[in-house]
């Protein structure tokens, strides 16, 4: 092994990243909730022992943040490095800058994959990084990993992060729910056109509706993506000349 790494959290994707890092580094992994096996470079660990290794990457839905990072403040290792891999990022890094001790270094990272789009292998994988604190004294390190496992690294400001995933991810996710509710009936046969809408229903709900709730709660450009939908809708009875009241 190479190193020693902690993770917090074991939801679907944290075993997702775990199975990945685990190729690099010891994985000492702490979530009350879910039964962890050891075993293939993963261990199961307390709060404490996750928090104070080297690196700590935080798989925990985004309104659970905050009171993780209040309970691992005293515990991480100074001169180490802490990471989210939330979906969004201009809120979680902020929380991580003004809980976590100045001694850390912060990067905030998006793998822009999951459990239900991974083929086994990173290579040709995208991953967003937003190095935050002191976050140039890992990002070397952080490129040469991506590099040596052929993943496409983007460095984006976390502002511009969550605008683009505001425009693709969010609008998808909302769109997806959106159909859903109507009671999108499956078809015997259908023009292709509808089995496209069908699949963005599907794609949509692979997700979990926490995931969905979070990012729309928690990206500060979602109301204008929403906002952009209705005047759409509204120009489209304009256009109609039919007014449909709901």
């Amino acid at each position: 092994m190479k190193g020693d790494l902690g993770l917090i959290g074991y939801g679907r994707f944290g075993r997702l990243a775990a199975r990945y890092c685990a190729r690099e580094a010891e994985v000492h992994v702490y979530d009350p909730r879910v039964r962890v096996r050891g075993g293939g470079g993963i261990r199961r660990a307390t709060l404490r022992e996750a928090a104070s290794q080297p690196v700590v990457v935080l798989a925990v839905p985004i309104s659970e943040l905050r009171g993780v990072l209040r309970s691992i403040r005293t515990l991480v290792r100074p001169g180490g490095l802490v990471i989210d891999v939330c979906s969004v990022k201009v809120i979680p890094l902020g929380l991580m800058k003004r809980i976590l001790p100045s001694s850390v270094s912060i990067v905030g990272m998006h793998p822009l994959f999951g459990p239900d789009s991974d083929t086994g292998v990173l290579r040709g994988q995208r991953v967003v990084v937003s190095p935050s604190r002191d976050g140039g004294r890992w990002m070397g390190r952080i490129r040469r990993l991506a590099r040596s496992n052929g993943v496409r690294l983007s460095v984006m400001r976390p502002a511009a992060h969550d605008r683009l995933m505001a425009e693709t991810l969010l609008l998808t996710q909302y769109m997806g729910r959106l159909l859903q509710g109507t009671g999108i009936p499956a078809r015997a046969w259908s023009t292709p056109s509808y089995g496209n809408l069908k699949l963005l229903v599907r794609t949509a709900l692979r997700d979990s509706e926490q995931l969905f709730l979070d990012m729309w709660r928690y990206n500060p450009y979602g109301p204008r993506t929403a906002r952009a939908l209705l005047r759409s809708h509204r120009a489209l009875q304009r256009k109609t000349g039919k007014q449909i009241d709901i």
